[in-house]
């Protein structure tokens, strides 16, 4: 009976600081255009790779001014120096893995890619997706992918307790609610021969610090702050277009 009592408590407590976190990230700000970063890159007379890039709103990026500035692009156009890289998005704003499972896979499979790029799991993070079902979901998408003949880049899971929108004690729950996700993103990518980004590991002090890498609504990346994600995106990139 009292451990029923407390297992019901804590559920509860859960619940309640879920919402909290829901309410602080989710609550009403100004509403910024999103973008798709398709597109053809580099001389056509070179060697052909078509990437495809499923995801969320790290994708479609609100809180820049231009798709040149989204930082898949930029990872793209850096390296068709020697190829003509042929760049197929599929996300969309406020997806989850179960999204990515089943509203933009198969988009991604009929265009047959070398090189699929999954950026997802803030918005499991926030909104308290279970664990296990976030690792099915993107399991299934990795191992589908994979299955087809494309080398798989996850992007893992930032650190969401360095949104400006949160303070102390949610930005702290934050940061270890979303390091159990981006553990998620490892664990998938070790099973299935897949690489993570792990821009994680950018510099956690600049983030909480320089606001100037952060959109308007203090929940979006900007430019400068998907600059910075651009970066390991290019270290993922290259050892894998180098295997050919």
């Amino acid at each position: 009976m009292a451990n029923g009592l407390v297992r019901k408590a804590a559920f509860f407590g859960f619940a309640l600081i879920g919402a909290e976190v829901a309410y602080a990230i989710l609550r009403p700000a100004p509403r910024l255009p999103e973008f798709d970063p398709s597109g053809e890159f580099g001389d056509p007379s070179n060697p052909t790779v078509r990437i495809a890039v499923l995801g969320d709103s790290s994708v479609t990026a609100p809180g820049v001014r231009h798709p040149d500035e989204i930082w898949i692009r930029i990872a793209v156009r850096r390296l068709a120096e020697q190829r003509h890289v042929v760049l197929a998005s599929q996300a969309v704003g406020g997806s989850k893995a179960v999204d990515v499972r089943n509203g933009q896979l198969h988009a991604a499979l009929e265009f047959q890619p070398d090189i699929a790029v999954i950026s997802v799991g803030a918005n499991d993070a926030i909104r308290g997706v279970p664990l296990r079902r976030f690792e099915n979901d993107l399991d299934h998408t990795v191992a589908a992918l994979r299955d087809s003949g494309a080398a798989v880049i996850l992007s893992g899971v930032g650190d969401l307790g360095t949104i400006p929108r949160l303070h102390e004690p949610l930005r702290s729950l934050m940061t270890a609610r979303s390091l159990a996700y981006h553990r998620v993103h490892q664990k998938v990518a070790e099973r299935h021969g897949a690489i993570v980004a792990e821009h994680r590991n950018d510099d956690r002090t600049l983030w909480l610090r320089d606001r100037s890498l952060w959109s308007e609504d203090l929940f979006h990346v900007s430019a400068l702050g998907h600059a910075r994600w651009a970066e390991y995106a290019i270290r993922a990139l290259q050892p894998v277009l180098a295997d050919g």
